[in-house]
């Protein structure tokens, strides 16, 4: 019979992948914390350690995002940061789990590299539970918490069946970790012996955005010290004493909160433009900004521009190809490729779906079906219209900016196929990134006040570009990015929130709705004169206020 081998050869494979069993390193782990940690890695961390204080035994946390995003990178630095006998360097010394795990308390698998997926369909859970089995009567001690690390679930198809079968090797005092490419692969949550665990996280990783690649420094050819990056990371955190700024901000614009309302979010912006931030700050996060546009939403591991360029690609060709066209038994994944290429040549665009489905050479229905797993692959999102009176159209943007310039022709993006300044000016490429970047930004803050999706709308002046609604409660976005920089003011002006229209979730009935938008905001790369002498990012226009953001503190409070 064809196979990978017995259950021994399996434990034996799994001794290897957890050299830190017998006291020996990992070259795994030395790589994974010479990395900086991103912000996920902090907050699965602190989420786990949380759950862990308050004494939750049993724990589901599922990770998902794309081929090469950098979840293997996450564990490696998750077991690095739990094991005693491990020197982090970027380590939370103040949490109850840093350096508090024994090295037998923890199993790592990486399923795809262990081969699993070669076993017939069923025996791969029966082999992966038998190693598990191994591991908690054979490895771990009888008392303390035992930590469970699957990477790459995927290679084990799971359907609900084989999710509870998964679940079973969940016991009192166990952490199970998942990561796979899509949220419903990794769910667990929704099985019927899920009333067996305590807690269920899921967590998506999304590419590293602007505000973590400031944090880590590299690439951007900014030098911030640590002093600074101190002082961003205090405006941010939730951990300290009182709001911070960008808590503040996002608490105000979510509308939610009647302590800290819109008007209170818009003075901190304004605290946080001119008052916090010096003028170099702000001429330095204005340079990381337009760096970030080249250099793209992914942490590397090397300094060649031609490997990197290699390296995206070829992670996210492997992640369409392979992982999502066997995840949804798409037959002709190039067509998931075309319609990226699309959406990187378009960039925000608004598109006719009957100009897809003839371009693709299929109906529209399957447009709609492959344009809902890119999006379940945060691969490519797709932008509806505000008013829903341009239903048949669509905007698409590509959620890597990385992938726009890899994916688009050469004489477009020429210029930026390096990761470094080049002497030739492209600021219609650069209004495309910049655009694209926005509106990826948008759709994590629109997660955050509670809007989930990003709309637009067209006025008679001209495009709103992203709208996030709430309940009634508006939020519009007017992009101002040179070369495009006319008639943002007449734009804002002239947008009615009364124009929204939007169905209730389980039918096509409307809501009625009573939407305001007491502030229009305009993301711009120059703020105007006036507003950088006021120091106010605030300015009247007629009955209209408008609210300037540079577009580096746009990117920030995302």
């Amino acid at each position: 019979m064809l196979g990978t081998g017995s259950a021994e050869e399996y434990i034996d494979d799994a001794e290897q992948h957890n050299q830190w069993w017998n006291n020996d390193g990992s070259p795994e782990l030395s790589q994974a914390t010479d990395l900086t940690p991103r912000s996920d890695f902090h907050r699965v961390l602190k989420t786990t350690n949380t759950h862990y204080t308050d004494g939750v035994e049993s724990l589901v946390y599922a990770i998902h995002g794309q081929t090469g995003i950098g979840k293997t990178t996450l564990l490696h630095q998750l077991v690095a940061a739990l094991l005693s006998t491990t020197d982090f360097p970027n380590q939370n010394t103040e949490l109850e789990l840093a350096s508090a795990i024994g090295p037998r308390q923890i199993l790592y698998i990486p399923l795809e590299d262990s081969l699993y997926q070669l076993e017939r369909e069923g025996d791969d859970i029966k082999r992966l539970n038998q190693v598990i089995d191994y591991f908690q009567t054979h490895v771990a001690p009888r008392q303390g918490q035992k930590f469970i690390l699957l990477d790459d679930v995927q290679a084990l198809d799971l359907n609900e069946g084989r999710k509870a079968q998964l679940l079973d090797a969940v016991d009192e005092d166990t952490y199970l970790i998942l990561t796979g490419i899509v949220a419903s692969q990794v769910d667990i949550s929704t099985t019927e012996s899920a009333d067996t665990v305590e807690a269920f996280e899921l967590w998506p990783i999304l590419p590293m955005k602007f505000i973590d690649t400031v944090q880590i420094g590299e690439g951007l050819g900014v030098d911030f010290d640590d002093e600074f990056r101190t002082r961003l990371e205090q405006y941010q955190s939730p951990d300290l004493d009182g709001q911070s700024p960008i808590k503040t901000i996002r608490s105000g614009l979510s509308g939610r909160d009647s302590e800290t309302n819109l008007d209170t979010a818009v003075e901190t912006l304004s605290e946080l433009c001119f008052d916090l931030f010096d003028a170099d700050d702000r001429d330095n996060l204005h340079d990381a900004a337009r760096a970030y546009l080249r250099t793209g939403g992914t942490l590397h591991q090397t300094d060649d521009p031609t490997i990197r360029n290699e390296l995206s690609k070829s992670y996210f060709l492997l992640f369409l190809y392979k992982e999502l066209a066997k995840y949804r038994s798409i037959q002709q994944p190039e067509n998931l490729h075309r319609l990226s290429s699309i959406a990187a040549t378009n960039a925000g665009e608004e598109l006719k779906y009957t100009a897809l489905s003839d371009q693709i050479g299929v109906d529209r229905r399957t447009v709609d079906s492959y344009l809902d797993v890119l999006d379940e692959g945060i691969a490519v999102t797709e932008s509806q219209d505000f008013s829903l009176r341009r239903y048949r159209r669509t905007r698409l943007y590509l959620r890597n900016p990385r992938h726009l310039v890899l994916l688009s022709q050469r004489q477009e993006h020429h210029g930026f196929e390096g990761y470094e300044q080049q002497d030739t000016l492209n600021h219609e490429f650069e209004y495309k990134l910049a655009r694209t970047v926005a509106f990826d930004h948008a759709k994590r803050l629109a997660y955050t006040t509670g809007a989930f999706d990003v709309e637009y709308t067209e006025t008679e002046s001209g495009l709103v570009d992203y709208i996030l609604h709430h309940n009634g409660h508006v939020l519009p976005f007017i992009l101002s990015y040179h070369p495009r920089t006319s008639n943002a003011e007449r734009i804002a002006k002239d947008f009615d929130p009364d124009s929204g229209q939007h169905t209730e979730s389980d039918s096509e009935d409307l809501r009625e709705l009573d939407y305001q938008a007491p502030y229009r905001f305009v993301i711009t790369d120059s703020l105007p004169k006036e507003v950088r002498e006021n120091e106010s990012l605030v300015s009247q226009n007629g009955d209209t206020n408008i609210c300037y953001l540079p577009y580096w503190l746009f990117l920030i409070i995302c």
